[in-house]
């Protein structure tokens, strides 16, 4: 009885748990994703591809070609893409190939082989050029962004663009096959679609007769999506598909605009009883689907809360992660409580014992006494790097950042903070006496913390921060078991507008930071983002529930997760018992195997390669509230 009942608690977490994730970190779960970097933009991350990670197999396909200048006849654009005419005449309901020109603007349907190469689906021509042309023009103009400039560029190393005539390079074109769960809902095809002009999702649905939410669902999009000209969706199609060419898609010169209003669909009269009773039993089973989901939530919240209560502290945050109020206003707000002191160099010498080794706390950091109360002094490299930390943290004031209580700006300059008493999360993780009290509540507490923070930084300080350095050293724990920020010498400021802040980036030329924590597209590409951050803290998170080092004989704790391919939903008792293996073996089994799992899937979206797979730390936030 007491096994089954246990059964029943850990199913009910895997739903709760899989329901949360996918309505809250949907993007970051999804195998493909819309990429709306520009078509000529060399700063493209690498996998910004389709993926064939979970589907190596190749399949037949179609891409959307429209005709233009040079290949307004048929037998130009089947050259082009080394298709048969008849097929093409066939496919797009034309009679003869060369009878007249096609109008420019006039979408072809064109089969393709797509395979796997690599890790990323594509289907590869060949184009010739007699005329001085750069890769730009072939990828964004002949091939209409059916793949990005840089992508070609990474197919045909060491070509460099071309100033003369005369050459040949290997065009990859995106393409995707459907994975095994769009196979069972009798997706057959995955159509790639080069967006133009201010086309929308409304509109492609119409054009081929899919409903838009499948659409949405097949690029990883949430509900009512901007999309830009010169990227690609893909279009799940049950059937070979059929453009309806009376729907046009709208002018070339026409900007996309976010839909701000979802628009109510009259009721026609005289439409059919049966598609009325359609509209009926679909509501009805909703209906009862979301009454069962509310009830087993209902079950599962009572059963957990007797067995493992909850003690977390309430945060405003915790209840609403998305502030009406500007981060103007709460900039202001947090300047009210903030006080700085300046130490002379003598009081820190005798607060810290002139510095010495017994004070020593961190590489460059020492307790000291001062008036009764410990600090943290920290040596800085130079007045630079200290200015920097100052200008930062006195624009700060929140629970979950350290608080820059003064400096002293003496030959060397030093910067005092409050002082933690439980020392940083590394540490706690590995003195064995100190991880038996990280009870699983408290660590599921400290992660709330850390997803606080970094989402404070993130969305409501102006301007925007990247933190750069996230690691669990840089994770203090104070005697309450709360977690804070620190170490903000790497931080950037984000300066853009609020809509571009999610997909802002920018290259650097030196990588920092702690090597296991390092984004693989800031490590070897030197892109840096928002999603950089979100990186790190999926690796603390595994570090928080395993206890184990980010870099064990050579191996990173990030790809120690591999039994969760797939959201770890198929063949669940042996991902369970891997599971079991993983977590830290001073919790003794004492925590909900359910909220483990869900921490774990977390943890892995948040490491994903591409940085476009990733959750933002506002989805991350909403998702450690169901959680926890």
């Amino acid at each position: 009885m007491a096994s089954n009942r246990s059964f029943i608690m850990v199913s009910l977490s895997q739903l709760i748990c899989v329901y949360s994730l996918f309505f809250l970190i949907k993007p970051s779960y999804s195998l493909q994703f819309y990429d709306n970097t520009d078509c000529k933009s060399e700063a493209q991350v690498p996998g910004s591809n389709y993926l064939c990670s979970s589907n190596k197999y190749p399949c037949e396909t179609f891409i959307i070609f429209r005709a233009q200048e040079n290949f307004q006849e048929l037998s130009s654009i089947s050259s082009l893409f080394r298709a048969n005419q008849t097929q093409l005449l066939s496919l797009n309901n034309l009679t003869e190939p060369n009878s007249h020109n096609l109008s420019p603007g006039r979408e072809i349907i064109i089969p393709i082989n797509c395979s796997c190469s690599g890790r990323f689906f594509q289907a590869n021509f060949k184009y010739n050029s007699s005329e001085p042309v750069i890769f730009s023009t072939i990828a964004c103009g002949v091939f209409e962004g059916l793949l990005k400039a840089q992508t070609l560029v990474e197919q045909n190393p060491g070509t460099g663009d071309k100033k003369s005539g005369g050459f040949e390079v290997t065009v990859p074109v995106r393409c995707a096959c459907p994975d095994i769960f769009e196979r069972r809902n009798g997706v057959k095809y995955l159509v790639t679609y080069p967006i133009v002009g201010s086309d929308d999702t409304n509109l492609m649905s119409k054009k081929f007769g899919v409903p838009e939410e499948r659409i949405w669902a097949a690029n990883g999009l949430d509900i009512f999506p901007t999309i830009f000209p010169q990227t690609t969706l893909l279009i799940p199609m049950k059937d070979i598909p059929v453009l309806n060419l009376e729907i046009a898609s709208p002018p070339e010169n026409s900007s996309p605009s976010p839909r701000e209003v979802i628009p109510l669909k009259k009721i026609v009269p005289g439409t059919s009883s049966k598609s009325k009773k359609s509209y009926i039993l679909l509501g009805v089973g909703v209906l009862i689907a979301i009454t069962l989901l509310v009830v087993a939530f209902g079950l599962f919240i009572r059963i957990r809360r007797k067995r493992h209560p909850q003690s977390f502290q309430p945060l405003s945050a915790k209840s609403s992660q998305l502030s009406s109020f500007s981060p103007d206003f709460l900039n202001d707000m947090s300047k009210l409580k903030l006080s700085f002191v300046y130490f002379s160099f003598e009081e820190l010498r005798i607060a810290t014992e002139d510095f010495s080794q017994e004070s020593v706390i961190g590489t460059t950091v020492h307790r000291g006494r001062i008036g009764g109360s410990y600090l943290a002094v920290e040596q800085m490299s130079s007045e630079e790097a200290a200015y920097q930390v100052i200008d930062i943290l006195t624009k700060i004031n929140h629970l979950n950042i350290v608080k820059l209580e003064g400096c002293c700006d003496g030959t060397t300059p030093y910067l005092v903070y409050e002082f933690e008493a439980n020392g940083c999360l590394r540490g706690c993780l590995s003195n064995g006496k100190v991880t038996r009290e990280l009870t699983w509540t408290k660590r599921m507490q400290i992660a709330f913390d850390l997803a606080v923070g970094l989402h404070y930084i993130h969305y409501c300080t102006n301007p925007s921060y990247v933190h750069r350095n996230i690691n669990s050293r840089n994770v203090l724990i104070t005697a309450d078991w709360r977690a804070k920020i620190s170490g903000f010498r790497l931080v950037k400021p984000i300066i853009c507008s609020e809509e571009e802040r999610e997909n802002y980036n920018w290259k650097e030329s030196e990588i920092v930071g702690r090597k296991g924590y390092l984004a693989p597209e800031y490590l070897s590409h030197g892109l840096t983002s928002l999603k950089v951050d979100v990186f790190a803290f999926g690796v603390v998170l595994l570090e928080l529930i395993s206890a184990k080092m980010t870099i064990m004989e050579g191996c990173m704790l990030k790809d120690s997760v591999g039994f969760l391919a797939d959201g770890g939903l198929e063949g669940s008792s042996g991902c369970l018992k891997k599971l079991k293996e993983f977590m830290d073996p001073a919790l003794e089994g004492d925590y909900p195997l359910g909220d483990a799992l869900c921490l774990a899937l977390l943890a892995k979206g948040c490491v994903e390669e591409d940085p476009h797979h990733r959750p933002t730390m506002n989805h991350v936030l909403k998702a450690l509230s169901k959680i926890v």
